[in-house]
């Protein structure tokens, strides 16, 4: 990446929870929050390994869903010491170990999930986002055309995988993709603009912004786009990065 498009990418960066974002699932659990786990010596005694597995998993679901991120790895982690194979998981560690930004270290639990679950398109999609941010296109593409073919209904298949045709210049994939993601063609034209600045396609993301302000002007991302491009425009020197106010979605997860 040159210069000026490493300096995009710094303002863009900030932009993305303003669109619509890439997907991981969340693993929501219907488990109340309780204040820690619960050791296994205290569950009832007569529960089978594979029931305690089960409610230690919903715990940390509940812990990453809350947000805290190292006492669900922690919690994923002893569930994986007592049960190895548990593709739950494993899965659902690979997830917050990407969410602390340790790709190296989430790879081969998705590979452990995969192994045990080969067609479970939510791993697949949630393995291909990992790529994705890893800007891994390839490899990104190839999980996530396979997600899509175990469930080519899924909005947050196709949200990602116009994401990565955004990114690899393929507008065209990039509409259709958003379109069967359910994205309106707002936040299409938002997304493929974003994508578009970060990998420094100045010409394409301007165009991208004018053409949503032309039926929305006051669109937000639209317009702190337009100025992030003129302030690198401005000066390729150093960048003088504009600040957003960020509203709550996060980005790339749920």
């Amino acid at each position: 990446m040159n210069k000026k498009s490493f300096q995009l990418g710094i303002c863009f960066s900030v932009m993305v929870a303003l669109t619509v974002p890439g997907c991981q699932s969340t693993g929501r659990s219907r488990v109340t929050a309780t204040a820690s786990e619960p050791a296994a010596d205290t569950l009832d005694e007569d529960l089978t390994a594979g029931q305690v597995a089960d409610i230690q998993t919903s715990l940390a679901r509940t812990m990453e869903q809350r947000g805290d991120l190292k006492a669900a790895r922690a919690a994923y982690g002893r569930v994986l010491e007592r049960d190895p194979a548990n593709a739950t998981a494993a899965w659902r560690m690979a997830v917050v170990t990407d969410r602390q930004g340790h790709f190296d270290k989430s790879e081969p639990l998705y590979q452990r999930a995969l192994k045990a679950e080969p067609k479970n398109a939510a791993v697949l999609c949630d393995y291909g986002y990992s790529l994705y941010l890893q800007r891994r296109w390839s490899e990104s593409e190839q999980a996530l055309k396979q997600a899509a073919e175990l469930a080519p209904d899924d909005a947050r298949i196709q949200n990602n995988l116009g994401l990565l045709y955004a990114n690899t210049e393929r507008s065209r994939e990039a509409v259709l993709a958003f379109q069967r993601a359910g994205c309106t063609p707002e936040q299409t034209r938002t997304n493929i603009a974003v994508a578009a600045a970060m990998n420094g396609r100045t010409q394409e993301a301007r165009w991208m912004f004018e053409r949503v302000l032309e039926d929305n002007p006051e669109s937000p991302t639209a317009n702190r786009g337009l100025q992030a491009l003129a302030a690198v425009t401005e000066t390729d020197a150093g960048v003088r990065q504009v600040g957003y106010e960020t509203e709550t979605s996060e980005s790339g997860r749920d």
